[in-house]
């Protein structure tokens, strides 16, 4: 899931992987809060280092990771598998707020989906190509293309390991179709949402969904389309969509 330049990790409970790192207080509790620094040099690596809220406190309370502080924070290393449910437990977020955004945004795209459909009979046509260089979603019929989006690659569900990945964290992806996705990760961590500021976290397709409905409202987008592949599932938004000349 990360790059192979990175410490990889062999955990009796997911195999190998590569290694994240966090304070012994998030590995040994629950509810203490989650914080994480930032590499300047992986800005959209999957597990940054993370440390609890008393951590964070008395970092801020140094100006600086000291001897004496990394000696309290203990880190351990962890596979990031483990560090996804190590976050999941110990963020603290407001649940409330978060369903609200949710159910605003699936009714959001709710209705933009129903529009573009209906405009541009997506559910007709007889194959769909998606390109990575043009960050288009084209609808052929008859051998011909008949409607052509622009679009923003989201996220992907994997069927295999039952996780969501966010486009940003993706290597495998340009980054002119998933660059805008990390609006979204910035408006995750403003709002301390879980699910929209981790990189990867256990996930169904609808999830993949739920995530896409998030990203439509969040980047006032018009339309969005799931593609199968091997692994899973690709979801996108679509931002412009035009009939083919």
């Amino acid at each position: 899931m990360g790059s192979s330049t990175l410490p990889s990790i062999r955990c009796e409970t997911h195999g190998e992987s590569d290694a994240a790192y966090v304070c012994k207080h998030l590995v040994e509790g629950s509810g203490r809060g989650f914080s994480f620094g930032v590499n300047p040099e992986r800005p959209d690596a999957t597990c940054p280092d993370a440390w609890c809220d008393a951590c964070e406190a008395r970092f801020a309370e140094i100006g600086e990771w000291t001897d004496e502080l990394f000696a309290e924070a203990a880190f351990k290393t962890v596979c990031e598998f483990c560090y996804s449910s190590i976050r999941e437990k110990n963020w603290i977020q407001d649940e409330e707020a978060f369903e609200e955004l949710l159910h605003e945004s699936i009714d959001y795209l709710n209705e933009k989906q129903d529009a573009i459909v209906e405009e541009f009979k997506l559910d007709k046509h007889a194959r769909f190509d998606w390109h990575q260089d043009t960050g288009q979603l084209v609808f052929s019929s008859d051998g011909k293309p008949a409607v052509i989006c622009d679009v923003v690659f989201v996220g992907s569900v994997s069927t295999r390991s039952d996780t969501w990945l966010w486009s940003w964290a993706n290597d495998s992806l340009v980054e002119g179709v998933k660059a805008r996705m990390r609006e979204v990760r910035s408006h995750g961590e403003e709002q301390f949402f879980e699910k929209l500021a981790g990189a990867f976290w256990p996930a169904k397709p609808d999830d993949g969904w739920h995530m896409t409905s998030i990203a439509a409202r969040l980047l006032n987008a018009i339309g969005a389309y799931r593609t199968p592949d091997d692994d899973g599932f690709l979801y996108m938004i679509i931002t412009r969509a035009s009939w083919a000349q």
